[in-house]
C-alpha cells in the first residue's frame, strides 16, 4: 500500500435521495500526523478552482511525488478527508501498488473496482480498457468527486482513471514523477523528508514528552537516523515506547552499526529504510521474526489469524500471539479483530530474508482458505454436490458461521485475496490447489455475481484441471462457467462449455457430472425458447439422477421440467412436476427449494383465478427466500408477485413490486435485470393505454 496507511477494505456505499451510490472509500487519517503545511496548502490551491461550474474547465490532477516512506499516502488522505464534505458525489481510493511486491494493479481493474461503486452492475462493466474509460467518465459527468489514486507507477496507469468532469479532484502518489500526466493539466506537490524540527515532534508525541525532555539531543540524533521519513519515524518511536526502560541513546547506537543494515531501498541514495525495519527485527523473538518472514508471502493485502497459523503451521493462538508481536513493533498494521496488514516495504523487507520454509508458504495457505470457503459454503447451500473431496472432513463438524448470510460476508470480503492465491498456485503449478480454490467460489457467484472475476477464475480453474488432467474436475467447472453464460443471457456459450462438460464426464465415467451438463443444457434451451427440446435435457438428466439414488436432483429436475412446461403453455402438465417436486422438496428438508418451487406454483393459482392462494404460496416463499442473502432470490420473488397483482387488477401494486425487484437487481445486472425492465416498461405501457368505453345498449 502506501507509505502510512494500508489498503482500505471494499466499503459499502451510501445512497444519494436520488437512489445514487455515493462512496465513502477514505481511509482514516493516520496517527501522530505531523506538520506537512506547505504541502497541504499545496493541495488546497489545486483544488480551489474546482470550485465553480466552468464546463471547458479539467479536474483538478495533482501528483504528490517523493521517495517510499515519506508520508506521500498520509498527506493525500488527510487532505482529502478533511475537504471530503467539498465532493457530494463521494470519494473513491485505489491502492495501485505499483512499489509493491505484489504486481501492480493494471488500470482496468481499478476502474472496473470505481464503476461498480458508482452502481455500475459489474456484468456491464466492459472488458477492454477503452470501454471501461468511456463508460467512466459517461457515469462521473457532472458528479463532484474526489479520487484518492495511491501507489501510482506510470500515468498509463492513472490517465484511465481521470473523470471528465470538471467539479471532481484527483489526487495520485507516485515515488516517481510522472511527467506524462502534465497534458491532463496536472500539478506536482514534491514531499521531501520532514524538517528536523518536525521529525523530531512526530518522535516527542509518539514517545512522550516528559519521556525524552532529558534526551533531546538523542532524540535529534535518531530522527536523522532514521532519514526524517515519517514510517521510520514511527517505528522508531513505536519501539521506544514499548521499552519504558530504553534510554533513546541505545536505539541510536543501534541505528548507527551499518552491520545490522541491509541494501538501501531508496534509489537515490537517501537514508535506508531498511536500517529501521532491521532493527526492529532484530528485536523480535523468535516465533515471531519466523511468523513476520512468512506471513510476508500472503499474496493478499491483510492476513487473518487463521492463514498466518496455515503459513507458519502454528496453532491460531501461537498465530495471534505473534502477529500482535508484530503490530507492538510497528511491523504489521492492525486493521480489524483478527486481521493485520504489512506496509508494502516492510513486506519487501521481511521477503528478502532468508528462509528455506518460505517455498511452501503459499500452497499452505490456499489450502486454508480452501478448507474455510468450503465451511463457508456448507452453510449458504449444505446439500450441494462438491467434487472435492474437502466437505467430507468436516460432514460432523459444526457449522463456521451462524447464517448463510454472514458465510457469504466473508467469502465475498476475501474474494480478491482468494483470486491471488488462484492465480498464484496456478502460477506454481499446484493445479489440484487451483482447481478446488475456483470450485468453491461457487456459491459465492451464484448468489453474488460478480461476471467478470466470474469467467475469468473459471478459464484458470479450468486450465489447472486440464494440465492435471482431471477430467471429472474439468468437466465440474466447465459446468459452472455455462452458468455464468446462461445468466448473461450467451446461450451458444452455456451448450459449448456444456457439450464439452457431457463429454468428460462420459469418457471419465461421471455419471453426476454429466447430469449436471444436461440439466443446464435444458437450461439453455429453455432460454432460446425451445422448451420441448429443454425438456428433453430435463428428462435424461432426471433418469440419471434417479439411477444415482440423488432424491434432491430428481427434484430439481421435475421443478426444471415444470417450469419449461409453465412457459410451453401446459398448465396441467407443469403443475403435476411442480407438486412432485414440492412434495420432495418438503420430505428432504430442503424449505429453500421448496421456496423457489413455490414462485412457478403460485402463478398457475393467480392464472386460475386463485389469487388468494397464490399469494399465501408466495409469502411463504418470501419468508425464506429474504434470509438467503441472494438478491436474485428476493428480486424473482418480487416479480411472482407483481404479475400476480397485475392478474388480479392492481397496477400500482405490480409496478410496486417490480421497482423493488429492479433496484436489487441493479447491481446484479444479467438477464434478470433486463426481465425486470422489460416487465415494468410494459405495466407502464399497460397503464398509459387508454380505456376502451363500455359498450352502449344495442351495440
Amino acid at each position: 500500500m502506501g507509505d502510512d496507511i494500508g489498503t482500505v477494505p471494499w466499503a459499502p456505499a451510501v445512497t444519494s435521495s436520488s437512489g445514487t451510490p455515493v462512496p465513502r472509500q477514505l481511509p482514516p487519517v493516520p496517527a501522530h500526523f505531523t506538520s506537512r503545511t506547505a504541502e497541504l496548502e499545496a493541495l488546497d490551491s489545486a483544488a480551489a478552482g474546482q470550485e465553480g461550474d466552468a464546463v471547458d474547465q479539467l479536474p483538478a490532477v495533482t501528483v504528490v511525488v517523493g521517495p517510499g516512506g515519506v508520508g506521500k499516502t498520509a498527506l493525500a488522505v488527510t487532505w482529502a478527508v478533511r475537504n471530503a464534505g467539498r465532493f457530494p458525489s463521494g470519494q473513491l481510493y485505489t491502492d495501485l501498488r505499483g512499489f509493491s511486491p505484489e504486481t501492480a494493479v493494471p488500470p482496468e481493474e481499478a476502474l472496473g473496482a470505481f464503476l461498480r461503486a458508482l452502481g455500475v452492475p459489474p456484468e456491464r462493466v466492459p472488458i477492454e480498457l477503452a470501454e471501461q474509460a468511456a463508460l467512466f467518465r459517461t457515469t462521473t459527468a457532472g458528479m463532484r468527486l474526489l479520487l484518492v489514486v495511491d501507489n501510482a507507477i506510470s500515468a498509463a496507469q492513472v490517465r484511465p482513471l481521470i473523470p471528465a468532469s470538471s467539479g471532481c479532484v484527483v489526487v495520485v502518489t507516485s515515488r516517481l514523477r510522472l511527467d506524462g500526466l502534465h497534458a491532463e493539466g496536472a500539478r506536482f506537490v514534491d514531499m521531501a523528508p520532514l524538517p528536523q524540527e518536525h521529525a523530531v515532534e512526530l518522535l516527542t508525541r509518539s514517545v512522550g514528552k516528559s519521556r525524552v525532555a532529558d534526551e533531546l539531543s538523542d532524540v535529534t540524533k535518531l530522527a536523522s537516523l532514521c532519514g526524517r521519513l515519517p514510517i521510520a519515524l514511527r517505528v522508531a518511536g513505536a519501539r521506544l515506547a514499548s521499552r519504558p526502560k530504553w534510554p533513546v541513546a541505545r536505539m541510536v547506537a543501534e541505528l548507527r552499526d551499518e552491520r545490522l543494515r541491509l541494501t538501501r531501498l531508496s534509489p537515490v541514495g537517501e537514508a535506508s529504510l531498511t536500517a529501521t525495519f532491521d532493527s526492529s527485527y532484530a528485536a523480535l523473538p523468535p516465533h515471531a521474526a519466523r511468523l513476520y518472514r512468512l506471513v510476508s508471502e500472503h499474496p493478499g493485502p491483510a492476513v487473518e489469524v487463521g492463514a498466518a497459523a496455515a503459513a507458519a503451521r502454528v496453532s491460531d493462538d501461537e498465530a495471534a500471539d505473534g502477529l500482535q508481536v508484530l503490530a507492538d513493533a510497528s511491523l504489521l498494521e492492525e486493521i480489524g479483530v483478527s486481521g493485520y496488514r504489512f506496509h508494502d516495504l516492510v513486506r519487501l523487507h521481511a521477503r528478502a530474508l532468508p528462509d528455506d520454509d518460505r517455498f511452501e508458504v503459499v500452497p499452505r495457505i490456499a489450502e486454508w482458505y480452501l478448507h474455510r470457503m468450503t465451511r463457508a459454503n456448507m452453510v449458504v447451500i449444505p446439500m450441494r454436490w462438491r467434487i472435492s473431496t474437502v466437505r467430507a472432513r468436516y460432514g460432523d463438524s459444526p457449522p463456521l458461521f451462524d447464517t448463510g448470510v454472514d458465510a457469504l460476508r466473508w467469502l465475498d470480503e476475501r474474494l480478491p485475496d482468494v483470486i491471488r492465491l488462484l492465480d498464484e498456485t496456478f502460477a506454481l503449478g499446484q493445479d489440484e490447489l487451483a482447481w478446488q480454490l475456483c470450485e468453491a467460489l461457487w456459491e459465492l457467484f451464484l448468489y453474488r455475481k460478480h461476471y467478470q472475476l466470474w469467467l475469468r477464475t473459471h478459464e484458470v480453474g479450468i486450465a489447472a484441471a486440464h494440465r492435471c488432467a482431471d477430467a471429472v474436475a474439468e468437466a465440474r467447472l466447465r459446468c459452472q462457467l455455462a452458468r455464468a453464460y446462461l445468466d448473461l443471457g450467451r446461450f451458444e456459450d452455456a451448450e459449448t462449455e456444456c457439450l464439452k462438460a457431457a463429454e468428460l464426464a462420459r469418457g471419465a465415467g461421471s455419471r453426476h457430472n454429466e447430469s449436471v451438463a444436461l440439466d443446464q443444457l435444458g437450461m439453455a434451451a429453455q432460454g432460446r425458447g425451445d422448451f420441448e427440446r429443454a425438456v428433453e435435457y430435463f428428462g435424461e438428466s432426471l433418469v440419471i439422477e434417479g439411477e444415482l439414488g440423488i432424491d434432491r436432483g430428481v427434484a430439481q429436475r421435475h421443478r426444471r421440467i415444470g417450469e419449461a412446461l409453465l412457459q410451453a403453455g401446459r398448465t396441467t402438465d407443469a403443475a403435476r412436476h411442480l407438486r412432485l417436486a414440492q412434495e420432495m422438496f418438503k420430505e428432504a428438508g430442503d424449505v429453500k427449494a421448496e421456496a423457489l418451487v413455490a414462485m412457478p406454483l403460485a402463478r398457475i393459482e393467480a392464472r386460475a383465478g386463485e389469487i388468494t392462494a397464490a399469494k399465501r404460496e408466495l409469502e411463504r416463499a418470501a419468508a425464506v427466500l429474504d434470509q438467503s442473502g441472494s438478491a436474485v432470490y428476493q428480486s424473482d420473488v418480487l416479480v411472482a408477485f407483481a404479475e400476480v397483482a397485475e392478474l388480479e387488477g392492481d397496477l400500482a401494486a405490480a409496478r410496486g413490486h417490480l421497482t423493488e425487484a429492479l433496484d436489487l437487481c441493479r447491481p446484479i445486472g444479467g438477464l434478470r435485470l433486463d426481465q425486470a425492465r422489460t416487465r415494468l416498461a410494459a405495466l407502464d405501457a399497460r397503464s398509459d393505454r387508454p380505456q376502451r368505453p363500455e359498450p352502449t345498449a344495442g351495440e
